[in-house]
């Protein structure tokens, strides 16, 4: 997971879900929004992203819902990893953003979250 958002981080911020606890040991649930600018995102932004061993997609269900529903967003598929996943639904300058992106700062985002394991804690 940690590589899939470091590849993405150039052109996504991530951040926790309060699902989290409700999903269980094989499942985790991440917040995404696009975001090229240094700007804090939006809170209409946020999109949910079931990530599973086998399987990630975009959930109909937000932050903002008073209960949980595993239910796909309409118009997206399911996708091997969360990279592919956020790629679906990202804007053209998003996704030349992310290509053009330098190993070096991929490599040193994956550094750091493996380093304070963030998702263990979310």
């Amino acid at each position: 997971m940690y590589e899939q958002m470091a590849l993405a981080s150039s052109a996504f911020a991530f951040s926790w879900s309060r699902w989290n606890a409700d999903c269980g040991e094989k499942r985790m649930i991440v917040r995404g929004a696009e975001n090229l600018t240094t700007a804090p995102v939006d809170e209409d932004m946020w999109k949910n992203y079931s990530c599973e061993p086998q399987k990630c997609y975009t959930l109909k269900c937000t932050d903002d819902d008073d209960d949980l529903f595993d239910e796909k967003l309409e118009e997206t598929q399911f996708h091997p990893d969360l990279f592919h996943c956020l790629k679906e639904g990202a804007s053209p300058d998003a996704t030349k953003t992310m290509s053009s992106t330098p190993y070096g700062f991929v490599d040193n985002v994956s550094t750091w979250l493996f380093a304070t394991k963030v998702l263990t804690f979310s």
